[in-house]
């Protein structure tokens, strides 16, 4: 069906669908906060970022390690190493900026109780 319509038509409607899925994840958060109790909410933050998780690791193998291992096959049976130093030396750039924003002072719970404030809609210093 999609197939017959013309390139703009395919265009607009894939995001339109991709507006639409990304629009029913971020409404998730208003359902959440009136269901169950703190602990519920918790569990199912949990569960959306272990699943958010998985699908980020499958995006970058299928998008950028295996057409990187492709790529590398002049390697022979080394070709995984270009893609697998690429990846660590990654996971190294985000855990050395982890390490630097608890050096300068900005730890988890600092975020948090940003977050809270401003989420709760606790407006304490404005005048308004």
């Amino acid at each position: 069906m999609i197939e017959s319509l013309s390139p703009m038509w395919q265009g607009l409607l894939g995001t339109l669908f991709t507006w639409g899925v990304t629009a029913a994840g971020a409404g998730i958060v208003y359902i959440t906060e009136t269901c169950g109790g703190n602990d519920n909410q918790q569990k199912f933050l949990d569960a959306s970022l272990g699943f958010a998780a998985g699908v980020m690791l499958a995006a970058s193998y299928w998008s950028l390690l295996a057409p990187a291992i492709e790529m590398s096959d002049d390697y022979g049976s080394l070709a995984f190493l270009p893609a697998s130093v690429g990846f660590v030396l990654g996971a190294l750039v985000v855990y050395a900026g982890d390490v630097f924003l608890k050096f300068i002072g900005a730890d988890a719970d600092e975020v948090s109780s940003i977050r809270v404030a401003v989420g709760s809609g606790d407006n304490e210093g404005s005048n308004g």
